[in-house]
């Protein structure tokens, strides 16, 4: 049996569908060990084992210390018990709980999957990083940049933050808008205020567009009584992941533009992917490894975190670019997506049938 370990509510790791549909496909028995955090009990179903402790998505890392050594505690008497002959332990804040626990009783029985950047510039963080992933069978970082960051190349394998269904459902030709204004459309978690409240500044100030921001968040009050005084900006607040792909749709532009920071720089977000699929040309910043691909492979555009003039910039950029040659730019670079996910899914058919 596998066991899939994470420290996170799994229904909130839209990556865990890789391996669950993999190994429901497979019928290869496996079972989940992860976090509810909600403060909602449930009864744990045949694969679920639960464990319940209330926690705020952003807590300072003090408040988080015993919760998380509670869990750990609760993970691994549940993986001794269980005795899973292989694991599979999403994202690095699961991994380092048990590293030398991993080295010892399933060295190359694991992968670790890594998704955002920490720590790593802690020494010993990062020697611990360094340690789980020459340990496991294989690591999938979601951005390449992440070798850099790990400071390994060692058994490492790309896994795009992409949606096959959504790839399957993708839009084939953008729909340029020739009238009217110029819709630049946020969606995600909010959690960078100042940020956003600065980019909502900017496009305020700016009668040529419409900024909608939608997403759940620390600070979506905050920045909704901000952007009041703007009657081009509108914060829509939280939405239903179904819903996402027809907020995406009623965008000209996605805003995937993020302050640069340790952790900002080498990650790829979902709304890259977004982007390429519902055929959406992209304001990035040029500062960032996401803001490099955009401006690199000509899906959009990049620019620094202090461009002069940058609503004009950006007008001129939308008027001016080939809706066909855009959607050509994206076809081929789903292409390279889909072939790198191939080898991501057949390491992980490997995995789970050795």
């Amino acid at each position: 049996m596998v066991g899939i370990i994470s420290i996170g509510q799994i229904e909130l790791c839209p990556f865990a569908k890789k391996y669950t549909s993999l190994l429901d496909a497979e019928k290869i028995p496996y079972e989940i060990v992860h976090w509810n955090r909600s403060g909602e009990k449930s009864e744990d179903d045949e694969k679920n084992i639960t464990f319940f402790a209330p926690l705020a998505r952003y807590t300072g890392l003090f408040s988080k210390f015993i919760p998380f050594l509670k869990f750990r505690a609760f993970a691994k008497k549940t993986i001794k018990e269980k005795k899973y002959e292989s694991l599979i332990i999403l994202t690095t804040q699961t991994a380092v709980l048990f590293p030398f626990f991993l080295r010892k009783r399933y060295k190359n029985r694991y992968i670790f999957d890594y998704r955002d950047a920490s720590y790593e510039y802690v020494k010993f963080y990062g020697a611990l990083v360094r340690m789980i992933v020459k340990n496991s069978a294989f690591t999938c970082i979601s951005s390449p940049k992440f070798s850099d960051v790990i400071k390994s190349g060692e058994n490492l394998i790309v896994a795009h933050n992409y949606s096959l269904e959504n790839y399957k459902n993708r839009v084939l030709s953008c729909e340029k808008n020739t009238s009217g204004k110029i819709v630049m459309g946020y969606v995600g978690y909010l959690r960078e205020y100042e940020y956003l409240s600065r980019l909502a500044d900017v496009f305020g100030a700016d009668g040529r567009f419409k900024f909608e921001i939608h997403g759940s968040g620390d600070c979506v009050e905050k920045l909704r009584e901000h952007c009041e005084k703007y009657d081009n900006v509108n914060v829509f607040g939280a939405y239903a992941e179904k819903d996402k792909m027809k907020i995406v749709d009623s965008f000209d532009m996605i805003c995937y533009n993020y302050p640069k920071n340790y952790v900002n720089y080498p990650a790829v977000a979902n709304k890259f992917y977004d982007g390429l699929t519902r055929k959406k040309p992209m304001f990035a910043n040029s500062a960032t490894f996401s803001g490099e691909l955009v401006g690199s492979e000509k899906l959009g555009i990049s620019l620094s975190e202090n461009e002069e003039n940058l609503t004009g910039k950006i007008y001129d950029y939308y008027s001016a670019f080939d809706p066909e040659e855009f959607s050509e730019n994206c076809e081929k670079f789903l292409e390279k997506v889909i072939k790198e996910d191939e080898i991501y899914i057949q390491a992980i058919k490997k995995f789970i049938k050795e």
